[in-house]
């Protein structure tokens, strides 16, 4: 027995009650996110927007201590993330700020979040502070605030801006870069009270510092020397007076550069430093190794693997309903892919895997030189993991049909017995086979989405884990979803050929013992070559201070830092589809679903601005 009891109109089932658990798990995990940016109960929260100079709708969060008030006003701080992000990246050092008596604006930086979309860096109207100009003036007007205690902080690109906001603008008493260096224009004076924090292992160290061994080498630099008011400045050693603005530190964790916006220690230093620079009410002060921030990023990710758990038991009850049960076929016990046989696909999937990097060069390659992509596929760093999943899929069906020729030949294989036709002598699916499946797949879709669009509303909380992951898209990003759904489609079909076909292992004795070695395996599949790509990125990283693969400006840095993302993308939803592989007997369903939630992540959540280089 398998998925056959499942469909049993005489067993009851248990879906329901599965469906009902992980919906109360997807809200508890929701509210107690947004319980801890609230600081369990004082700070309060809220979404503000504002118009840009050059006409740009700003989106940020306003973390705002209940103690605050235009009678007793409060040290306010702009935070601005880095180059991938958006504003909840921010919340491991607002969530804490803001418990210890400061006002926080952490903004969609604009090309972010539900910020506006920035014009060509040609453009005279382009903004190089992606809105953080005018979102400075917005604290510094806001009546809670205390204009003459503004703090600045930022995470690579977005602490570039707010270096270059701190510079001109007299009234930034404090600095905190992170992920970056400071500039050749750094003096002893300016900017005032800067703490820059910069991780032994940032990806970027050479490229922002020029040093091998940051540790080392740094402190020593001609660049450290016109900072500094001494001639041997170490390391995590504090110099200069807060008074008058003449503080300086360089903190390095060890850490990577990713790492830097979700560390403890970093958070910590962060506080200490901002403590003596804008003297929060001292009432408000909690030691900075108490930190909640954690609790938000779990809670946040629970609730987006209960998101996508749910779709499990909806689709299976949307599926025993007489209108959708036609879609329900037994999977062929005639085939299933088992000792040597696995050996020759899975190395030609790794081989496949593995050409990432070559792949996305020569999308970048053809942006450069022939045309510019990002006129009709505006997120291009998304482009460039599109480009590679789609071609490594179209790449692999030609060796699945050369291999099936054969099987058909040999052994009498059809579509019908991996799951990819309606009919066993020929390729066949119906109309209605169609129409039903497309439709069950938007209906599975569009409540993972409005749960999130709900939520997210109500409590201010997207979805996510360090990166973002999936949160309420804007009429524009909207439309960005019909531009990048199709693509995603066909790879994820293709994929499904491959992965749930040639690759699909043998049935075991139960339907939940089947879909735990399903998933196993197909995870373990496209995840192990990726893994070897981070392990030869990173353990040059760390024994020799030297990361290989730098690429133009850095660019295969940047997507290296990808590879988390699509690790955990993929360890995500290739429990779908292989449940609608499991439940339909077809590739279709599940490949609907996947490629409808991804292009979601992506549209929601990367980047639409020119590329740094």
């Amino acid at each position: 027995m398998n998925t056959a009891q499942l469909f049993d109109p005489d067993r009851r089932s248990k879906a329901p009650l599965v469906f009902i658990i992980c919906l109360a798990v997807l809200v508890g995990a929701v509210v107690l996110a947004s319980l801890t940016q609230e600081g369990f109960g004082s700070v309060s929260v809220s979404n503000v927007t504002y118009t840009n100079f050059n006409g740009i709708l700003v989106r940020a969060k306003l973390l705002k201590p209940l103690s605050a008030s235009p009678s007793n006003p409060v040290p306010g701080i702009l935070y601005i993330h880095g180059y991938q992000n958006n504003r909840e990246t921010s919340d491991p050092y607002c969530i804490e700020l803001a418990r210890r008596g400061l006002a926080v604006l952490e903004i969609d930086a604009i090309g972010r979040g539900n910020s506006g979309i920035p014009g060509r860096l040609d453009d005279p109207d382009f903004d190089p502070t992606y809105g953080g100009k005018t979102s400075l003036a917005y604290l510094k007007s806001l009546p809670c605030v205390d204009s003459q205690k503004i703090g600045l902080m930022g995470h690579r690109l977005g602490a570039g801006m707010v270096y270059t906001l701190a510079v001109n603008d007299p009234s930034a008493g404090a600095l905190v870069i992170s992920g970056i260096a400071y500039r050749e224009d750094a003096s002893t004076t300016l900017p005032k009270n800067m703490l820059m924090i910069f991780g032994k292992y940032d990806e970027f160290r050479q490229r922002m510092t020029g040093t091998r061994d940051f540790e080392k080498e740094w402190m020593g630099t001609e660049r450290t020397r016109n900072v500094f008011p001494v001639d041997n400045p170490k390391l995590s050693t504090t110099y200069g007076d807060f008074k008058s603005g003449t503080a300086r530190r360089v903190f390095m964790p060890r850490i990577t550069h990713l790492h830097t916006s979700h560390s403890s220690a970093a958070v910590a230093e962060a506080l200490q430093w901002m403590k003596p620079a804008l003297d929060p009410p001292e009432t408000d002060w909690i030691p900075p190794d108490n930190q909640i921030w954690q609790i938000k990023e779990g809670a946040t990710l629970v609730a987006m693997v209960a998101c996508l758990a749910s779709l499990l038991p909806l689709g299976l009850i949307l599926l025993r309903t007489p209108f959708f049960r036609s879609l329900h076929f037994p999977i062929s016990t005639n085939y299933s892919c088992r000792g040597k046989a696995l050996v020759k696909p899975a190395i030609i999937n790794g081989v496949l895997m593995l050409l990432y990097f070559p792949i996305i060069f020569v999308l970048f390659g053809i942006h450069v030189y022939l045309i510019q992509i990002d006129t009709v596929f505006p997120l291009m760093m998304t482009n460039g993991i599109v480009w590679w999943f789609l071609w490594i899929n179209i790449i692999g069906f030609f060796f699945f049909r050369r291999w099936f020729k054969k099987q058909r030949s040999e052994n009498g294989l059809t579509l019908y017995e991996l799951g990819l036709s309606n009919q066993e002598d020929r390729f066949t699916l119906s109309g209605s086979f169609i129409a039903k499946t497309a439709l069950l797949g938007a209906i599975l879709f569009l409540f993972a989405y409005l749960s999130e669009h709900t939520l997210e509303n109500f409590f201010l909380v997207d979805f996510r884990f360090i990166f973002p992951f999936a949160s309420d898209l804007t009429p524009y990003r909207a439309q960005l979803w019909f531009t990048y759904f199709p693509l995603l489609l066909v790879g994820f079909l293709l994929m499904g050929v491959f992965l749930h076909g040639q690759l699909r292992r043998p049935l075991k004795p139960t339907w939940f013992k089947t879909f735990i070695s399903w998933s196993g395996f197909n995870i373990m599949v496209l995840v192990i070559p990726l893994v070897l790509l981070l392990l030869v990125q990173y353990i040059p990283l760390f024994i020799n201070g030297t990361i290989p693969l730098v690429g133009p400006g850095g660019m295969l840095i940047a997507f290296t830092h990808n590879l988390f993302h699509i690790i955990a993308v993929l360890i995500l939803v290739i429990p779908i589809s292989t449940w609608f592989y499991q439940l339909t007997g077809r590739i279709y369903l599940g490949a609907i679903v996947n490629a409808g939630i991804v292009a979601w992540m992506f549209v929601s959540s990367q980047v639409i601005a020119p590329i740094p280089v």
